[in-house]
């Protein structure tokens, strides 16, 4: 029992060093404004969270628990990739509308 704590620890503590890392990556990532960051983050640290418990719980149910939320994962990463296109397809149809408006703007005073 004894040891059984001692990896319960030190899965735990593996998991806030992770954490903390993923949580660090992300603030990169805002701040570089990186267009479609949040899935990946999401991927990424659920992926290793479920590895990490892999010491304790088992590869097999990491297997298993790997390919449950990658499969649950697809229809969200459909629904999240085709917004992410669609508001990136609107926002530069603005951008376009307004250089076409300051271009007949310079042209109207020419």
């Amino acid at each position: 029992m004894a040891n059984d704590w001692q990896l319960i620890g030190l899965i735990l503590a593996l998991e806030l060093i992770y954490a903390t890392g993923v949580a660090v990556w992300t603030r990169w990532a805002s701040n570089a404004k990186l267009p479609g960051q949040t899935i990946w983050h999401v991927a990424v640290g659920v992926g290793g969270v479920i590895s990490i418990a892999g010491l304790r719980i088992g590869f097999d149910a990491v297997g298993f628990l790997t390919l449950c939320f990658t499969l649950a994962a697809m229809p969200m990463a459909v629904e999240y990739f085709g917004r992410l296109h669609k508001e990136q397809t609107e926002a530069q149809k603005v951008r376009e509308e307004s250089v076409s408006d300051v271009n007949a703007g310079t042209d109207r005073k020419e």
